[in-house]
């Protein structure tokens, strides 16, 4: 199964469209009921601009974080990837998880260039999935770490960081779960395959994928806490966009506006909307409600949307079209590069 032929990447249009159309219609929604356009317009002219490519800037940089995340466990299994080539596939995975729904989409893409790489497919696939995992258990350790230590929190934002916290309890266990499964499972996928024979194309696969899964998890643990710890730095980084953007409004304290950045981050991971559209705009809009004014949240919501969503779609979407041509066109991102 490992020798499977090469798909056919396509631009995903259709969730490109959905979660433009959705995310635009949820800013038209808030310009026209809770502000004049024409006094969110001029907020937005009066805006420092320093936060906004400040922002901007942390957004981007944390692509380069995050492709480190996916090296760390490749290197586990001797396939070194120079940092940038790991930012450019990341930058892709990026695009097409803001486009897909529950921010899922970019797995497979990672997937695809690590086999090209020289990964099996087992290999790549638990690679990718273990990064996955400790990238959701980062994201729910930093939104734990986050919501504990805040002091002096309006009554009115109490109840969405108590929410954090237990849900991040419950997700973690989850995932442990999830994870001790999958190290736990030989028996059951070998029970699950008896009929098909010892033969099987599939059953040689999930094999190798659970072996190699075992061999980060248990025999490269270093690696993999290594993994968890550039996953959570990623988030820290990506976060600080949202909070220099609020800085830019000087609303809550410095812990309080951070946290309330990772309250906004989480809610398009479990959007079945792509790019959490129209979710992330409601949350903000609740959360903000009472220290800003009407056009001064209409104004943060269309920055934010900007920062995290439409400009990385953009730059995302050109790096993606980018590897669909030197694919198509059997070249790697450089000439001669992998196993083809």
């Amino acid at each position: 199964m490992d020798k499977t032929s090469k798909p056919e990447w396509k631009v995903p249009w259709r969730g490109m469209l959905l979660a433009l159309t959705v995310s635009a219609a949820a800013l038209v929604v808030i310009f026209w009921q809770i502000s004049n356009p024409k006094d969110v317009l001029q907020e937005l002219r009066a805006y420092p601009l320093r936060y906004f490519l400040g922002a901007q800037f942390f957004v981007l940089a944390a692509w380069l974080v995050d492709g480190q995340r996916i090296g760390t466990l490749a290197r586990a299994l001797g396939q070194r990837i120079p940092w940038w080539e790991l930012a450019i596939i990341l930058g892709a995975a990026n695009f097409l998880t803001l486009v897909t729904p529950f921010a899922g989409g970019g797995g497979a893409l990672i997937v695809y260039y690590l086999y090209r790489r020289g990964l099996k497919s087992s290999q790549a696939t638990a690679v990718v999935l273990g990064g996955g995992l400790a990238g959701q258990s980062a994201l729910a350790l930093l939104g734990l770490v986050t919501s504990s230590i805040l002091r002096g929190v309006p009554g009115d934002l109490a109840s969405y960081f108590t929410a954090v916290k237990i849900g991040a309890l419950v997700y973690l266990l989850i995932l442990s779960g999830l994870q001790v499964g999958i190290i736990k499972s030989e028996r059951l996928f070998k029970w699950v395959f008896s009929k098909t024979g010892s033969k099987s194309r599939s059953a040689a696969w999930v094999a190798g994928f659970r072996s190699n899964y075992e061999f980060l998890i248990t025999k490269r643990s270093g690696h993999y806490a290594v993994c968890v710890a550039t996953a959570f730095t990623y988030y820290a980084v990506y976060y600080l966009g949202s909070f220099l953007l609020l800085s830019g409004f000087g609303v809550f304290h410095p812990w309080l506006r951070f946290a309330v950045a990772v309250l906004f981050g989480v809610a398009p991971v479990f959007s079945p909307i792509p790019g959490g559209a129209g979710l992330s705009e409601g949350i903000s809009w609740a959360v903000l409600d009472s220290v800003l004014q009407p056009d001064e949240l209409a104004s943060f919501i269309v920055l934010w949307r900007t920062v995290v969503f439409y400009i990385p779609i953009l730059l995302g979407g050109a790096v993606f079209v980018f590897l669909v041509m030197r694919w198509a066109s059997g070249s790697n991102i450089t000439k001669g590069s992998g196993p083809y």
